[in-house]
């Protein structure tokens, strides 16, 4: 394939602006590194997340947006892996913040890349690393350390439904965490047994009552802040809160006193980290098991797909409504996109 001397990519116009593209070269790989071409990219709370933290011109100059998608590897650099990637259609999610996956083309690190079946499809695969790989080292955590059932907030969200449908597979009891009536009558008509909307005047106290009925020793926070604290003094003693995202943007931190007179845990999860300190081995063999979940039993829902182009109305589109589905970044094709 002959791959061109530039390519459109996303930016950041200034510090808490709209995004748009630009033509800048095509990046090469360098030893241990593939060059992929993108297919699909979504977009995910911690591409929001990251794109907020940019901060200085500097980074404004060279940041593309997007850390997981698809596409196929064109170019290999020196090394063993990136030679048996070339030609393969893949899972990849980036390294470097100057080569997001919200661009035609992607120079990324070889072992950051996964082959994707037949079976799966390039939007399937753009969405297989982020939430269901989360999802999946939850569930090790809760075996691990035999929790008998978990909180699960922001439960209306892919992530969320990712959580809940785990929770059935492997017959852990869910306490879903939701933040109005319509996606309490969503869940419930999805089959979910636990549902607690936090916008309920007695949520605090339904909260309590219901997890230390459950025994839920585990709680999952990406939301912070004030909630933090809520979580903490609704599980049993011994309990441990992992936070693993801030929605509220909320800079206000937990008491110590939870910690301090019962025993409870106040943990952060980063996926990149977790995937380094599990290795490349197992790292795989957890891809494998996310592979088979969406070869086989899951589908994650896509609500819109946009063009590059159209990456803030992407991003407007994700706001306004992040229970409905994905929404993803397309480099080509589908005439049927809105323009």
């Amino acid at each position: 394939m002959k791959i061109p001397e530039t390519m459109l990519a996303v930016y950041l116009e200034k510090q808490g602006g709209f995004l748009n593209v630009r033509t800048v070269p095509v990046p090469h790989p360098k030893q241990g590194e593939v060059l992929v071409k993108m297919a699909v990219a979504p977009v995910n709370p911690s591409d929001l997340a990251r794109i907020k933290s940019i901060i200085t011109e500097e980074d404004l100059l060279t940041f593309i947006p997007g850390i997981e998608g698809s596409g196929t590897v064109i170019e290999a650099g020196k090394g063993l892996i990136p030679r048996l990637w070339l030609g393969k259609r893949v899972a990849c999610s980036a390294i470097y913040p100057s080569s997001g996956t919200w661009a035609e083309y992607m120079v990324t690190s070889a072992s950051y890349c996964f082959p994707i079946p037949k079976t799966i499809s390039d939007e399937q695969g753009s969405m297989l690393l982020v939430n269901p790989m989360t999802a999946v080292a939850f569930f090790d955590l809760i075996r691990h350390d035999k929790h008998k059932a978990i909180i699960n907030s922001a439960a209306a969200g892919a992530l969320g439904g990712m959580i809940r449908f785990l929770g059935n597979k492997y017959g852990i009891p869910i306490i879903n965490i939701i933040r109005n009536e319509g996606q309490v009558k969503m869940l419930n008509a999805a089959g979910a047994k636990y549902v607690l909307n936090n916008t309920d005047p007695d949520f605090t106290n339904q909260l309590h009552l219901l997890s230390h009925e459950l025994k839920a020793t585990l709680a999952l926070d990406p939301i912070s802040g004030s909630y933090t604290q809520q979580l903490l003094e609704a599980i049993p003693y011994g309990g441990t809160v992992v936070v693993y995202g801030n929605l509220s943007a909320n800079e206000i931190g937990p008491s110590l006193r939870p910690l301090l007179l019962d025993n409870k845990k106040l943990h952060g999860f980063y996926l990149g980290n977790w995937m380094k300190d599990n290795g490349m081995l197992k790292t795989i063999r957890n891809i494998i098991r996310v592979r088979q979940l969406l070869k086989n039993d899951f589908k994650i829902t896509v609500q819109n797909r946009f063009h590059l182009d159209k990456a803030q109305l992407a991003i407007d589109t994700y706001l306004n409504n992040m229970t409905g589905g994905k929404v993803l970044l397309v480099p080509v094709g589908f005439a049927d996109f809105p323009q």
